[in-house]
């Protein structure tokens, strides 16, 4: 069963044969979990209001909104983005549903994970403080998550160590978090030896643990130590993912490119339109159009369909190298297919063709 939201805020029932009032469904349904995925689609759908008044209805239908659905709809806020009003729901109802560990945990993870602000995240590690709740193993993830991912090694650490002292576990996500941003600070022998501590806690690491070291490596410019890594990835039984392969289309040179992409299909893992994105920027960058026009050849063999944002990088990259020829030519073709007329673009192609 599919819950669609209209344009103007209406629920439907995706192959319900018409039936489209919510009380009427409600009554066919005769289920809980109805009105929760109702709020649920609200959520996704931009209509963070209707999702909570949605919730707020449940007494009426004489269902009961506990804990559960409480946090259920904590999450679907978050999630998409209303981390502001969730919290703001969240201690509006404190009387109903008591302030505890797991909804902050929901509430920080939103600030942490979802719109990465730190400000918020301390902030709301401070208001656990004040109303006397204690962080555990899932805040201290979350709030590392977050410092690790703006580079704050120190307070990471700090945290792992809070954390130990505690008496709480470390995860796989955790040590995930703290190798990435030591192979992002120029640490990657401190992150080979965490990784070597993580083995020997009993913890097995994932495709997410090497890629952690092989995206900062590889944007470092520093090709043979990740495909060190990789040979080390591979001979632990871990296949590449898409973004292992991602952050090696970036840094290599055509022909290890080329290779790379066969190399993406065989393992089922087949080159998408970001992934021709990353390549057609990396030889711009370079200034090489004969490569980006060759990986434009490549893109149809592998039989990705070219959209919008294919056509801008195209068409903006090769005008400012100076094959106007070949960026007029994509440019006509993309209009033709019926993309909208881009006028940063038309500009840059005649004030090209005046020099």
């Amino acid at each position: 069963m599919v819950i669609e939201v209209g344009n103007k805020g209406n629920i439907a029932l995706a192959g319900s044969g018409g039936v489209n009032n919510l009380v009427e469904l409600l009554y066919l349904a005769n289920k809980r979990g109805f009105l929760i995925m109702v709020f649920i689609s609200y959520a996704a759908a931009n209509k963070p209001d209707k999702a909570i008044r949605t919730f707020q209805a449940m007494e009426k239908f004489r269902i009961t909104h506990d804990s559960k659905a409480f946090y259920t709809l904590l999450r679907a806020l978050c999630k998409h983005g209303d981390v502001e009003l969730a919290e703001e729901f969240m201690l509006l109802n404190k009387n109903f549903f008591p302030l505890g560990t797991e909804s902050f945990n929901i509430i920080l993870n939103g600030w942490c994970n979802i719109s990465l602000d730190v400000v918020e995240a301390k902030r709301i590690w401070r208001e656990m403080s004040n109303y006397c709740i204690t962080p555990n193993a899932t805040s201290y993830t979350h709030l590392i998550s977050c410092f690790s991912k703006v580079g704050n090694l120190f307070d990471s650490l700090r945290l792992y160590d809070e954390m130990k002292k505690r008496g709480w576990v470390p995860g796989l996500a955790v040590y995930n978090s703290l190798i990435n941003v030591l192979t992002r600070e120029n640490c990657l022998k401190e992150a080979l030896n965490l990784l070597d501590k993580m083995k020997e806690e009993g913890l097995k690491p994932d495709s997410t643990t090497y890629n952690s070291i092989i995206l900062p490596v590889c944007e470092a410019q520093k090709v043979e130590e990740a495909r060190v890594i990789l040979a080390n990835m591979v001979s632990e039984g871990l296949d590449p993912t898409t973004v292992t392969y991602h952050a090696f289309v970036e840094v290599e040179s055509l022909e290890v490119t080329l290779e790379l992409l066969k190399r993406m299909r065989k393992a089922g893992s087949s080159p998408n339109g970001d992934t021709f994105l990353l390549i057609f920027n990396k030889f711009l960058k370079l200034e090489q159009p004969e490569n980006v026009l060759r990986m434009w050849m490549e893109m149809k063999k592998y039989e990705v369909v070219p959209d919008s944002a294919h056509y801008i990088v195209l068409v903006g990259g090769l005008a400012k190298c100076g094959s106007l020829v070949k960026a007029r030519e994509l440019y006509d073709e993309m209009r033709s297919r019926g993309f909208i007329d881009d006028p940063k673009l038309e500009k840059l192609l005649k004030g090209a063709g005046k020099k």
